[in-house]
């Protein structure tokens, strides 16, 4: 299975060749701008693809992704090579505000990462020992891992906006992807902050423009960064859609997840978003440099995508999996994946079949929130109940179970140590954007506000 040459040349700049004066610098008597050729920052902008006179070609596109080593886990995360393996380590999030690093040996805490201000929603890998995580406190941060028992450094907060955060994915060139309750997908640059992209195309309507589409839905609770140039959302308006993150374009959008249906119930049926309700709530590759990958969703299925040529999505199968809302899906071998359910189970799936086979059913004591791979026998299972299960499904026996944080589990990333080599990343930093200033940092300033109203409200609080 050959990938196609996805890249179709850069956006129009959206900056010209020299810095524009804004009216706050022009009416300010003190203001000396730089001379085009002293201001050094502008022209680093240029060199990353933010500013000049005409758009990258294809070529100077798929140049701006090279990496030393071909076989790069930031331009191709689908790679078999970077989702089969043994973890040195898994990441967790949790609603107790904290995230945690555990050893897959021993098992033990590694260290803790504590900053956040609501629950944390997600967490991801990024680069050799960073990792990326999203809350409902409308921000996105970035961390370093470090030595075991040290609290892990915050580098920095990005404010996203004034609605809670539900997904975040790594992107080249320096960038990552969030959305959330804002029904936007957002492409911004871990090196300024600045909002590079803002994609509407969850808010602003589905393919059969129903009312639970245009209006109702389109909160994204899932990201996926498929490889290159190509990203999948996944939202509550029940469509997966794949993206360009250097153009902002939508380049197809889909329904595989089909709701409920007459299964609902007898006081829904007859009911658009009773029946065909089906909030697409987790993805995962499935080891084949993002071609394909798997969805799962509150209706019960599971969805295997295929990436067709022109980047159109295209249902390769569908099937219903569990007897409640599917909450997590993750990769547990090759051909293999694991779900977890609201009908308190864990399940483990071989895909290489006609149908979908069945290989392991276990009962969990909570809802179950996500699921990775250990090894080929063994899944980390981040639990509802605040426990980690280590779980060998082939065996069907518990190696370990432990109270892992305070409150539910929302997320389990694993990560593999032969994956820290500089020759895996790009180096210059890819600042493609249809965003300008000031409107690339309102949405991060209405955060803030937002923030310190919260706050305010939390300090002041008094009984009436």
């Amino acid at each position: 299975m050959e990938a196609e040459n996805t890249f179709q040349g850069g956006p129009v700049p959206v900056n010209g060749m020299q810095r524009k004066l804004q009216d706050e610098d022009r009416f300010n008597p003190r203001f000396k701008p730089l001379p085009p050729e002293e201001d050094e920052a502008w022209k680093e902008l240029i060199k990353c693809g933010g500013a000049g006179e005409e758009a990258d070609t294809p070529e100077q596109q798929a140049k701006r992704y090279e990496t030393a080593n071909p076989r790069s886990p930031e331009t191709h995360p689908g790679l078999e090579d970077f989702c089969y393996g043994t973890p040195d380590v898994v990441i967790t999030c949790s609603m107790d505000y904290l995230i945690r690093s555990w050893d897959t040996k021993s098992y033990k805490k590694i260290q803790e990462f504590e900053g956040h201000l609501n629950f944390v929603n997600q967490v991801v890998t990024y680069r050799e020992d960073q990792i990326l995580s999203c809350s409902d406190d409308y921000t996105c941060r970035l961390w370093k891992m470090g030595e075991p028992g040290k609290t892990g450094e915050l580098l920095i907060t990005y404010w996203i906006n004034m609605y809670p955060m539900k997904a975040v994915c790594a992107l080249p060139g320096q960038r990552a992807a969030v959305g959330g309750l804002d029904k936007t997908v957002r492409i911004f640059s871990l090196v300024t902050g600045f909002t590079l992209f803002r994609m509407l195309g969850h808010k602003e309507g589905g393919p059969d423009k129903n009312f639970f589409q245009l209006e109702g839905c389109g909160a994204i609770f899932s990201l996926l960064h498929l490889r290159q140039n190509l990203l999948a959302s996944g939202s509550d308006d029940s469509t997966v859609r794949l993206w360009d993150i250097d153009t902002g374009k939508c380049l197809s959008v889909e329904i595989g997840h089909q709701g409920y249906r007459e299964d609902v119930g007898e006081p829904g049926v007859g009911w658009t978003l009773s029946e065909r309700f089906a909030t697409v709530t987790k993805m995962c590759h499935l080891g084949k440099d993002g071609l394909q990958f798997a969805s799962c969703s509150y209706d019960r299925t599971v969805v295997i995508w295929n990436v067709a040529p022109g980047s159109q999505l295209q249902v390769l199968k569908n099937f219903k999996a569990h007897e409640n809302g599917i909450v997590g899906i993750g990769y547990a071998g090759k051909n293999i994946i694991a779900t977890c359910s609201g009908d308190k189970t864990v399940k483990i799936w071989k895909l290489d079949e006609p149908e979908p086979l069945l290989l392991c059913k276990l009962t969990t004591r909570g809802i179950a929130s996500d699921v990775c791979m250990i090894d080929d026998d063994t899944v980390f299972i981040a639990g509802g109940d605040a426990t980690i299960r280590i779980y060998n499904w082939k065996e069907e026996r518990d190696v370990t179970q432990f109270y892992a944080h305070d409150i539910t589990l929302q997320c389990c990333v694993p990560v593999r140590r032969a994956d820290v080599d500089p020759e895996l990343w790009t180096e210059v930093p890819i600042m493609y954007q249809n965003v300008t200033y000031p409107e690339n940092e309102e949405d991060s300033r209405a955060a803030l506000e937002q923030m310190r109203k919260v706050l305010y409200n939390a300090l002041h609080y008094s009984e009436v």
